[in-house]
């Protein structure tokens, strides 16, 4: 047992810090001095791609809990000790042709409802926590994937980006019940609109208000649903403005230090490569999009919809594994909400999704006072194991080990 003497208790429930001598569940016999520190419960990233490579800059930022929607099997079963707990899918299933390629490792595309079947058993047997489909699921395949998970006690969760034929209302009907960047709602606002639309049509639409009688009718049939929404608004805000973070001081933290410096895992690479390819177009639809998903969460906020934070680190660009929850708290900033608020989302309400841990972060400064705070770690204690902020960055990845099984499943999926 961990004994935490004197500490400053961030209590979310009451709203209030007040010190306290707190308990954590451990295999250690420790006794720690909390005066002039504070301990709040550790954050969970509810939209995220956690890997091997990535997993100790959760911790490093405070994340302890993730829940992870798409990846592998066998490569999220070599994450290490110095992780996050992970609640996971696996290969996601999308349509034919896929948005991410022919079926992979990472994913399922297919418009065939026997092989899409097959994939949800796959992913029941490797003990998915749920089942995500993509923006080009057929409707029919779509409705097929829901009542087999149905049957199996698995939720469904679409990402529907880039659909063009599954609005959020559709979706809703067939059953699924998380929409991943609050999308398909924009599809289901302005009827006609996809993401591919020529740049003329976009232009007509971006200049139409959004219809308030609309917004609230759709979003209360889907809060009627139980769907829940996921927005990752730091992901469409780095998408329309590029690297720039909020707040600044994130650039010279010691996590994005540890991030920049990681030889292992290149995610600036990643980033680089994918931001030279965005265009001005691109820019201003992602822009359009992002003031459209900041309405839609306050608006489903606001009638008592179910409204989780995630980051979606680290796909798209500059949205990295850990850090940019920090962002993310602070967009949820606009939202009437307090800090104590936005805590206990990212926290406790998170994890009546995830399950209950025993995580908590010890810091040095307030929470309360700025959500920059969190990052100034003294201890994270995640799994009944307590880590200091230094022996986090200072752990070291099997990187062979991890390249080597990488290239082996690779070559598994590419022969099934």
């Amino acid at each position: 047992m961990i004994e935490i003497k004197n500490v400053n208790w961030i209590n979310l429930e009451d709203k209030i810090i007040e010190m306290k001598d707190i308990s954590i569940h451990s295999e250690d016999k420790i006794e720690i001095d909390g005066r002039g520190k504070f301990l709040m419960p550790g954050l969970a990233d509810m939209h995220t791609h956690i890997t091997p490579a990535s997993a100790k800059h959760y911790l490093y930022s405070g994340v302890t809990t993730v829940r992870n929607t798409g990846g592998n099997y066998e490569l999220l079963n070599m994450i290490d000790g110095v992780s996050p707990k992970v609640y996971a899918t696996y290969r996601f299933i999308d349509g034919e042709p896929g948005l991410w390629g022919p079926s992979s490792y990472g994913n399922i595309s297919t418009n065939n409802i026997d092989t899409a079947l097959a994939g949800v058993e796959e992913l029941h047997k490797q003990g998915a926590k749920f089942i995500k489909v993509y923006g080009n699921i057929q409707e029919n395949v779509l409705e097929a994937i829901v009542k087999k998970s149905s049957e199996l006690n698995l939720e469904v969760a679409a990402d529907l980006l880039h659909t063009k034929s599954i609005d959020s209302l559709k979706a809703a009907a067939y059953g699924v019940k998380w929409l991943e960047h609050a999308s398909s709602i924009v599809h289901s606002l302005y009827p006609g609109y996809n993401t591919q639309i020529p740049t003329e049509e976009f232009e007509r639409i971006s200049q139409i208000e959004v219809d308030e009688q609309r917004l609230t009718a759709v979003l209360t049939h889907l809060k009627e649903k139980d769907v829940k929404i996921v927005p990752t608004l730091s992901l469409y805000r780095h998408l329309a403005e590029g690297r720039p973070f909020n707040p600044s001081e994130l650039e010279k933290s010691k996590q994005m230090k540890l991030l920049d410096e990681d030889k292992v895992f290149t995610v600036n690479d990643q980033f680089n490569a994918i931001d030279a390819q965005l265009n001005d177009d691109f820019r201003r639809r992602q822009k359009w999009e992002y003031e459209q998903v900041k309405a839609i969460t306050a608006k489903y906020l606001e009638i008592g919809g179910e409204v989780y934070i995630g980051t979606d680190a680290p796909a798209g660009t500059w949205v990295y594994p850990g850090l940019s929850m920090i962002e993310e708290l602070n967009e949820f900033k606009s939202f009437n909400l307090d800090a104590f608020d936005i805590l206990k989302k990212a926290t406790v309400e998170a994890k009546a999704v995830t399950g209950e841990d025993d995580s908590y972060l010890l810091l040095n400064g307030n929470p309360i006072e700025q959500f920059e705070n969190i990052l100034d770690i003294n201890t994270v204690f995640v799994y009944g194991k307590s880590f200091k902020h230094s022996e986090i960055a200072n752990h070291i990845i099997e990187a062979e080990e991890m390249m080597r099984m990488f290239e082996e499943v690779e070559k598994k999926y590419e022969i099934l």
